[in-house]
């Protein structure tokens, strides 16, 4: 889809690879962008099988990304039972991070009192 550009009024195609990697607004050339977008990440807890999830927010792609790598690695995820022995573990990164959102599991999941 060809657009006008609101700041320079030059024409650019929407769908181009120029485009999506620069992001910004949909109205803006890949020149004139700035992506400000907030980048998100949801993550579990393991705890059992009612676990916790929460929404994180990163101020850049590459926070999030090492974040998400130090998660995976931490969590066991792609381990199975192996991640208990504490091998191979990260160091938590330095990344500012804020959490935007918890659901909590139920812990009396069976009933129980």
């Amino acid at each position: 889809m060809i657009r006008e550009c609101v700041i320079c009024e030059s024409e650019f195609d929407t769908h181009s690879k120029a485009k999506r990697l620069a992001g910004g607004l949909n109205t803006h050339c890949p020149d004139c962008s700035e992506e400000d977008t907030p980048r998100y990440a949801g993550v579990a807890a393991g705890e059992g099988k009612m676990s916790s999830v929460q929404i994180l927010k990163f101020s850049n792609t590459q926070d999030r990304e090492a974040y998400l790598e130090y998660w995976k690695v931490n969590s066991g995820l792609y381990k199975g039972k192996s991640c208990q022995i504490g091998h191979g573990l990260k160091k938590t990164p330095n990344i500012q991070f804020q959490t935007m959102a918890t659901f909590t599991g139920n812990t009396n999941h069976k009933g129980k009192a």
